[in-house]
């Protein structure tokens, strides 16, 4: 960007030729030929945009073989300033020499390019040529340049930048008087300078600048102030960096600039820092206290604990000292955490109990686990706590109060499962088996994080299964015993696994068919269909419940049949609903091919609840077939309500009413007019107006 601004159409050109040199190495590989290095020399004068790159190629290779060489370097650079000398070369082509001289110019090449300095057209590429060049012949040019009165403000920031960019301590007063110019532009990129310059003369000039503004500091100054600080104090002189680091501390300095002279007020006390910290960490001044904060690790655990017992240290601050210490084991804070646990300000009663969690001391268990009692984020952090401590003294204390406290077990089952409790399994099975919901529920939910799916729990899990009522709770035992087995590889068949888990005989057993629908695979799949076809009623009971819990569409031709043609009408109803379920799962399948399956589950549908379903269904498919559907049912006294509800739903898709606008306009118009339902009333007015 500062390139086309002072030199017009030069940008373009200047960045293709300095991606040439990174170009050049791969192109050449490329090649595996070596370009004609005369023929490039020949070509260079004439090179214009646009232009094939090879002899630019051939001459970026000669610059960088002529590194290893101050002869060849000279040399290359006498060559390339002859081009550039010459009347006939283009303007492109002194972009590229410039560039290249940026890498193996010498002072040789500095009159010429200090003559560049003063024509728009070349001035920013020969100084950047200069800022490169070693030595005090482009550091006079450059200097020289600068004290030009007639330079325009464009190349005048640029000199500046320049000669900050060589650090040029001879340039301090010239930049001194710049710093006073009128001209914002100016004054900003000079005090930029001498920040980068950073001589005494320089860092002085530019804290008195700063003396003279009031609090806080402009960043323009700050920054410039920030760097000849920390140059000064990198060369051994504290005493000057120090006023400098204590202006920008003050209180009402911008946030990023206080912090970083902080940082460099406690970097010039070196190892005598420890006195500013444990000052700092203790004082009122919050942005001193997180620099502290940031040095405690420098304190030795004896320090940290005679902070802690200092009054005046606040709140904040005493809690991440604790937290420190609690990360060093120190017991000597134990009394300190057990105090902040028991109290009653609730933030800090959680950080004192988390504390007694880093400290590894297992007196504090009991206490613990009364504290889980509390609920919210006292619970929480004694849930964390306990997780902390040794699982050796921790496992026994939670699987005694597991029975014994009713009213802890949702929280002790939550932590025994974080800490993976084998040996809670055999309690966790025991109280799953409560008719109970607030008991079994919990403990079905510990034995799905704890339990494993192999020969030791799963077989345990499937008995329970057996063990308790048909319903609810029977449902939640079987999808324990799902999710425990969704830890099995994704290509392990589970009803496969479930089955070699455990010598019951599964397929002679109606209890655990509905499970094998669960599970899914080809196994469970091969039980169920033998299942159906057994004269023993309880058998073809459990083999249907089995293939109406199946997990996906695999089983739908089959609902279907049974839905149609069963046998028992409990068999049909449950199979028709099943079908309904499977068929609605998100799948690639054509919408119209859904709807159509769904067309056929209602001609089959006699009780008006599974009709209702089948609405509620097709809505969710929101498509412009299933609005024109289901508006069949508005006129069905006995559906007309979940068909309003099922369209609203279906044309929820604003894509979908734009682009059938015509057909679905009248069909809104005529749920918000029939619709008992005030919300559903109010949606379709919404969506006839387009909103």
């Amino acid at each position: 960007m500062r390139a086309m601004s002072i030199c017009g159409k030069m940008s373009r050109p200047i960045l293709v030729a300095a991606a040439i040199s990174v170009a050049a190495a791969v192109s050449s590989a490329i090649a595996g030929e070596k370009p004609d290095l005369a023929a490039a020399w020949e070509a260079l004068p004439q090179y214009q945009y646009g232009q094939d790159m090879a002899p630019l190629l051939a001459i970026d290779r000669a610059a960088i073989e002529a590194r290893s060489s101050a002869q060849a370097r000279a040399e290359l650079a006498a060559r390339l300033a002859a081009v550039l000398q010459s009347p006939g070369t283009t303007a492109e082509a002194r972009q590229y020499i410039c560039l290249r001289l940026r890498d193996v110019g010498t002072a040789a090449e500095v009159p010429i390019l200090a003559k560049l300095l003063n024509a728009p057209e070349t001035c920013e590429i020969a100084r950047w040529a200069l800022e490169s060049i070693p030595g005090q012949a482009s550091a006079d040019a450059l200097r020289s340049a600068l004290a030009l009165a007639t330079v325009p403000t464009d190349r005048l920031v640029g000199m500046i930048n320049s000669v900050g960019a060589r650090q040029d301590a001879q340039a301090v007063p010239k930049l001194k008087e710049l710093a006073r110019s009128a001209d914002e532009r100016v004054q900003r990129a000079a005090l930029g300078a001498l920040g980068k310059i950073a001589t005494e003369d320089a860092a002085a000039f530019l804290k008195e600048c700063a003396d003279r503004d009031k609090v806080p500091t402009p960043q323009h100054l700050a920054v410039p102030l920030l760097r000849s600080a920390g140059a000064l104090a990198s060369s051994g002189k504290a005493e000057m960096a120090k006023p400098i680091y204590t202006l920008l501390s003050r209180e009402g300095q911008p946030l990023g600039i206080r912090r970083a002279a902080l940082e460099g007020l406690l970097r010039l006390e070196g190892e005598q820092s420890t006195a500013i910290i444990l000052d700092w960490f203790a004082g009122s001044d919050s942005q001193r206290r997180v620099i502290a904060a940031s040095h405690l690790d420098r304190l030795t655990t004896a320090e940290l604990e005679q902070m802690l017992k200092r009054p005046a240290v606040p709140d904040a601050s005493r809690l991440v000292l604790l937290e420190v210490l609690a990360s060093r084991k120190s017991h000597d804070i134990l009394p300190l955490a057990m105090l902040l646990a028991k109290g009653d300000d609730q933030s800090l009663r959680a950080f004192g109990i988390r504390a007694l969690g880093s400290l590894g001391d297992t007196s504090v268990v009991s206490f613990l686990i009364e504290s889980l009692a509390s609920g919210g984020e006292i619970a929480e952090a004694a849930q964390q706590a306990l997780c902390r401590l040794p699982r050796k003294a921790v496992k026994p204390a939670l699987l005694a109060t597991l029975n014994g406290r009713p009213q802890l077990r949702p929280a002790i089952i939550e932590v025994l499962q974080q800490i993976k409790c084998y040996e809670a399994i055999g309690p966790l099975l025991a109280l799953a088996a409560s008719d109970d919901p607030s008991v079994y529920g919990p403990a079905m939910e510990g034995l799905r994080g704890i339990a494993d799916p192999d020969k030791t729990d799963l077989p345990r899990l499937i008995e329970l299964v057996a063990r308790v009522p048909r319903g609810a709770q029977r449902d939640e035992a079987e999808k324990t015993v799902v999710l425990v087995c969704e830890k099995l590889p994704p290509d392990v068949d589970r009803a496969e696994a479930a089955i070699a888990a455990t010598k019951t005989n599964i397929a002679e057993r109606a209890e655990f068919l509905p499970l094998m629908g669960r599970l899914g695979g080809p196994k469970a799949l091969a039980v169920l269909n033998a299942g159906i076809s057994s004269r023993e009623p309880q058998i073809r009971d459990g083999a249907v419940r089995g293939l109406c819990n199946w997990p996906d569409v695999q089983v739908a031709d089959q609902l279907l049949q049974i839905a149609g043609q069963g046998d028992d009408p409990s068999h049909r109803r449950w199979a028709l609903r099943a079908y309904i379920r499977v068929t609605t799962l998100k799948s690639n399948r054509p919408a119209r091919q859904t709807l159509g399956m769904l067309e056929q589950a209602m001609k089959l549908a006699s009780q008006a609840d599974d009709r209702r379903l089948i609405l509620e269904r097709v809505g969710t498919m929101r498509s412009r077939d299933a609005v024109l559907w289901l508006a069949k049912y508005l006129d069905d006294p006995e559906l007309n309500q979940a068909a309003c509800a099922a369209i609203i739903e279906a044309a929820h898709d604003r894509s979908l009413r734009s682009t059938s606008q015509n057909q679905l306009g009248p069909i809104l118009e005529k749920v918000g007019r029939i619709s008992t339902d005030p919300a559903i009333r109010e949606r379709a007015r919404q969506y006839q107006l387009g909103l």
